[in-house]
Formats: structure tokens, sequence, C-alpha cells
């Protein structure tokens, strides 16, 4: 349908539109705008205000009573509205209210994060959205002009005959089809209707930018709008510097997190564990899939078979439901990878707004830089690091840039690195000549320690790297790593810290970060990106730059989602109390189990740090695994999944759940010391 005519490029009133959550960068944003516009008409002010990101309500009465006195302040403010919604309605639903609410042929738009910091004419930006026939001229800003798009001839070129100065983006752009949200003014019968059918039409999990791009390119009215940009730059991000000072992201609101939360599971009258549709599933894949899973970890005979259930559907927080509908508060948490539980607003939000964008591009993308940038900042002693996918990927590229720096080929094993050949030692399948390189060693005992050592203190100067993963069921301390580190400076063999595990859950560092010890390379998976497939291997720039010349690649290292998951997951670990936290957590976990052992005369079996508690029922390990099993069971029947060794404490755990874990196992460990379990219902939720 062809636009109603408009017949002058002259308008006396224009329609102020902004979407807030009541933050005072709103009183900048106004404040610098009319202090910079010359127009010779009104505005009429219309805000919307959505109770997010938990602003004080102190902060968004003061915000909204400058709105409602803007009049009295400026006179070019004609009038002034405040919509305050009882309940978070998110951008979409504001900018409907706002669509619905705006009448004159002309709108400026701003939101509630800009500075404008030089002179802006928008009389002459009102003549040259007719006589150009534009549908948006947007001001030029200091976070859209970040990447050189406004200065390369290929994608903006200059536009003629217009009063001021205005350019263009050309389809090679990024940015060519947007009408973005930026300050920007807009001719309302074009900009609103496009708008409107935007969010009637496209995904509403999508940012409302990308919404209007793609009806743009659906449309196929890239032309029609012809879109134009300022030349200058004269409004500037300050929202940013907001959200880092409450230490909040974009992808989760508090009142998310709060929603998160989940019931605490329930045990119900009822017989033994429902497991006919997991055993079903296993005689499935049994067929297809060699050891019927996918990961070692997760087989049946790791936990209690026939006892405990072998396949899960879905996760929320600490509570897991397996196929035949039973639910129960997880403590393998992904095997320790899901850090801050199971869909979690910060991961399930970041995947639902950057699915859109494609999720393996043909070229490096932003994100490459952003989430290196992000992962250096929060890991001390890191000023580099490599993306890789899995854990074993991470460990196995810090041996080989060991041996490419030191010019020696044998390694010193510490624990398990993963499967990969040069990880495993004498193993089927692995070449004598290429397990002779490594040797492998566990350091289960204060004498191991002096055996560890004095091996490294006789061979060092023959090691390309020795490669540190702490047992589970005892800590290492700063002296013995002290130590290693005095010996590999002496014998010139780099230190690697394998922190897969131990990675953002002890510290962001890690076992070497919580006792101040400085590895040449840290390794780092799980916990990265809570859950996403994701590693890294990190370190100094001295050693790290020597990547360029290494031929380690992948080609799903650069995969966007999970950067931008580890971007908003690492963020999080930095809102709350997130390591004192689960560590306190855990703590209550392995006292509560302990003590209750004690109190059936059993020794303590839970050990290690405090963020990951280990069972060790025995040393004899035949005896540990059939006591452990044994517990297993016992503890899934109540509606607690367990592991044999390590369990880990998230960041979604409650006292409540970490209590009803306790209770369960004293009835457990009653059952064990008599050595007759019996059965107890299946968990559901209430």
């Amino acid at each position: 349908m062809p636009d109603a005519p408009e017949s002058s490029s002259r308008t006396d009133r224009i329609d102020l539109t902004t979407t807030s959550v009541g933050r005072d960068t709103l009183v900048r944003t106004y404040t610098s705008f009319f202090r910079n516009v010359s127009f010779t008409g009104s505005f009429h002010v219309f805000l919307t205000v959505d109770p997010a990101y938990g602003v004080d309500e102190g902060e968004i009465a003061a915000t909204c009573e400058f709105v409602r006195t803007l009049p009295e302040r400026y006179p070019q403010v004609a009038a002034s509205r405040v919509e305050r919604f009882a309940r978070p309605v998110g951008l979409s639903g504001a900018l409907s209210v706002l669509l619905a609410s705006a009448t004159a042929p002309i709108g400026v738009h701003l939101e509630d994060d800009w500075e404008f910091r030089a002179p802006l004419d928008l009389d002459g930006l009102v003549a040259d959205l007719y006589e150009q026939d534009s549908t948006q001229i947007v001001f030029g800003n200091s976070h859209t002009a970040r990447g050189g798009t406004f200065d390369s001839p290929e994608e903006a070129t200059p536009v003629r005959g217009a009063r001021c100065e205005l350019l263009r983006l050309q389809p090679a752009s990024w940015a060519a089809y947007f009408m973005p949200l930026a300050p920007h003014v807009h001719r309302r019968s074009r900009w609103s209707a496009t708008v409107a059918r935007a969010l009637a039409g496209t995904d509403p999990a999508r940012c409302p930018d990308e919404r209007v791009r793609d009806q743009i390119v659906a449309e196929g009215s890239y032309e029609r709008h012809n879109v134009l940009w300022t030349r200058d730059i004269v409004a500037h991000d300050i929202g940013r510097e907001w959200m880092r000072a409450r230490r909040l992201h974009r992808a989760i609101s508090p009142e998310q997190r709060t929603a998160h939360a989940v019931p605490a599971v329930r045990p119900q009258p009822g017989g033994p564990l429902r497991l006919a549709r997991s055993q079903q599933l296993a005689d499935r894949a049994m067929a297809v899939t060699p050891g019927m899973t996918h990961t070692y970890h997760k087989r049946p005979e790791n936990f209690a078979p026939g006892a405990y259930p072998t396949y899960l559907e879905r996760g929320d927080g600490a509570v897991v439901w397996d196929v035949d509908g039973q639910a129960y508060v997880d403590f393998v948490c992904a095997l320790g990878a899901a850090t801050l539980g199971h869909n979690h607003p910060a991961v399930s939000n970041t995947l639902r707004e950057r699915a859109g964008r494609g999720v393996l591009l043909s070229l490096p993308t932003p994100a490459e830089v952003s989430a290196a940038e992000s992962f250096t900042a929060q890991v001390p002693g890191v000023d580099m690091v490599r993306f890789l996918k899995t854990g074993a990927e991470a460990c196995s590229a810090a041996i080989r840039l060991a041996r490419s720096l030191t010019g020696r080929d044998a390694v010193l094993l510490v624990g398990y690195h993963g499967w990969h050949d040069q990880l495993m030692g004498s193993a089927p399948g692995i070449p004598p000549s290429v397990a002779a390189l490594t040797r492998r060693t566990h350091l289960d005992s204060p004498d191991a320690e002096e055996q560890f050592c004095a091996d490294l203190d006789r061979r060092g100067d023959q090691l390309a790297a020795v490669m540190v993963s702490t047992p589970y069921h005892r800590q290492l301390d700063a002296a013995l790593l002290q130590r290693v580190r005095q010996l590999c400076d002496r014998t010139g063999t780099l230190l690697i810290l394998d922190e897969v595990v131990t990675g953002f859950r002890l510290a962001p560092g890690g076992l070497g970060q919580l006792r101040g010890v400085a590895a040449d390379l840290l390794c780092f998976s799980k916990g990265l990106a809570a859950g996403m497939p994701l590693a890294a291997v990190a370190g100094p720039r001295h050693i790290m730059s020597a990547f360029a010349t290494q031929r380690v690649s992948s080609t799903f290292a650069g995969e966007a989602l999970s950067l931008e998951v580890m971007k908003a997951t690492l963020q999080e670990y930095t809102t709350d109390d997130y390591y004192g936290r689960i560590a306190r957590l855990g703590r209550r976990l392995r006292t509560g189990l302990n003590a209750a052992a004690r109190r059936r005369g059993m020794p303590n079996f839970v050990f290690g740090y405090d963020p990951m508690p280990c069972l060790r029922f025995s040393a004899d390990p035949t005896e540990h695994a059939r006591t452990a099993e044994a517990f297993l069971a016992g503890m899934a029947r109540r509606g607690v999944l367990m592991r044999r060794d390590v369990n880990f404490v998230c960041a979604a755990h409650q006292e409540e759940q970490i209590d009803f874990a306790l209770a369960a196992a004293d009835g457990v460990l009653s059952e064990i010391a008599v050595g007759t379990p019996a059965p107890v219902a299946p968990a559901v939720l209430r």
C-alpha cells in the first residue's frame, strides 16, 4: 500500500518516545538532548517504564518525576506523559504501547542510556527526511561507529544535496537493513507500521532491532525506507557503564534470576524407582551406540545399574527429571559443567537472543574478540587465550606448545586429562612410541607427592611439561604447588595446570589462583560456558603468542553461541557471591554427610574441596565401589542424584536442597549400616 501523501517538510510538533527501566541515566539522556537540539516546534514526550533490572524504587520515582516536570524545565516541551507497567513487559511490549500513543507525523525515539555531546539540527533533519524520501535518520552514536563501518566507502556513502551531513549505508554493510532503535528521527507513517509488523510477525525471542531488520529483508523494502545516518557522532552510550556498575548484563535481569528458583523435591509414598522408559531407551541405544552413551562417565556402570535412572528428560535449576517422570536434586551437574544449574537464564536467554544470527559463520565473528577480552579480564595472569571445544583438546594443545617451545618430547602427567593419545600413557590402541613419551601418576597420598617431586627433580631437564590435575578426594596445598613451580623453573620445564574441572569453581583461575601459584599454561572447559561446548588454553603473552605459528585449529572453536554464552556466564560469576556460596553449600553437604556417618559408627566418607565434595568409602577400590553403588541407589530412590566420586554444587542449589539431601542420606546410611536397604518412593515436585 502506498504511503499517504505528506504535504510539507515542516512540522510544528514531534512526539518524543522513550522506553526505560526507570534508571537515572534517563535524566542525562533528556538533559543532554534538550541542551543540544535545535527545533522550532514543540515536543510531546511519552515515556514507558518497565520494572526490570531491579532499579531502586526511589530512583524510578525520581526519574518519573523529572519527566513529568519536563514542560516546566524546557519551553520546547509542550506535554509529557509516563506509563509505568505493573510487571515486566519487555522491550517489545513497551514499543507496542508507544506505537499506539504517538500521533504526530514525525517522531524522535530515544532510549534511556544515551548522552548527547554535539549539536543536533532537528529542523534540518526533518526537512531531509522528506526531501531525501527517508523513513528514518539515525543519530550517529558511539556504539554503532566502533567497527569503522561509517569510514568505509564500500559500506557508507555521503548523501548529496542534504541540509545536514548524512550517510547512506550500502547493502555490503552489516547494518544496512536495520532501522535501529538507537536515537533517531522518523516518519511515523512508515516507521511505526514497519515496527508493528515486525513485532507481530517475527520471532518474539529475538531483539526488536533484529526483528525489524528481518521484516525489511522479508519485504524487500531496503530502498523504500532509505534509512540515513548523521555523519557526526552525537550520542554516546552510557548504559553499559550503568550495567557494569551494578554487575548486570542484558541477557538476564534480577527478576529472571529470582523467578528461576525451583521448588524443592519432596518424596511421595510409593515403591521403588520407575525405570521402564530408561531401560527401553538403553536397549535402543545399545543397537546403535557402542557403550550405550557417547560419554564414558555417564554409563550406568558408573552409578548404580538397575537402581538409578539412565536417561534424563530435562533440568531446571538444581533439579532434573528422568524420562519416567521422577524428579531429583542433582549433584552430578552435567559432570561439573552445569555450574549455574540447568536452564539458567544467562544461558537460555543468550541462546535465544543470538541464535538468529547464525551459529558458525564462514569467517571470524566479533564474538571471538569480545569473548577473549572477557576471559583475559577475569582470569589472573592470563594475557591471551585460544578457544577449543573440549578439555582434552585444550590439554593436547598445551602439550603441543610446550614441546615446541622446549624442544623436548617427554611429559609428566598428574591425574586424568582426557582421552587423546598423548594424554593416556599406555592403553589399548595407543602406539608404544607415543605411550613412551608420557608418564602418568596420581597424588593420592603425601608419599605420592614426595615421589612425584623426586621424579621431577631427577628427570625435569628431559621434560617438555608437567601437567597437574588435582585429585578430588584430597586437597593439594600451596607448598606442594610452589615446590613444583620451583622445580619447573630450575629445569626449564613448563608447568601446565589442568583447570578443566576446577576453573570457575574453586576460583576463576581454579586451583592455581586458589593456592597463589602461577602456571605457564592453563586449561579450562566445563564451567567456562556453564555447559555449552567450549574449552580454552590460556597463559601469559610471551608463551601464548607462539600459538600463532602452531597448527592448532578447530572448525568449531569460534562457534558463536558458546562464546556468547561464555561471556554471559563469566559475568554471572561476578554478579553474586558465586564462589563463596557454592563453597559454603558444599561444606554444609560434606560436613552433614560425615556427621550422619559418624552417628552410625562409620568413618568420614566425604573429602576434597568444598564446592566439589568427593565420596570415598574405602581406600580399597572394590570396597568403595560396592558401598558407593548402594549409597547412590538409596539416594536416587529418595530423590537425589550423586556420583561415586566427585560431586558438584552449583549456583542454583539452595540450602533446603542440601538439607533434603542430608535427610535422604540419613536413611540410606542407616540401611548400609545394617545391610538391608528398604524401598523408598520416587520423588516428585509439588
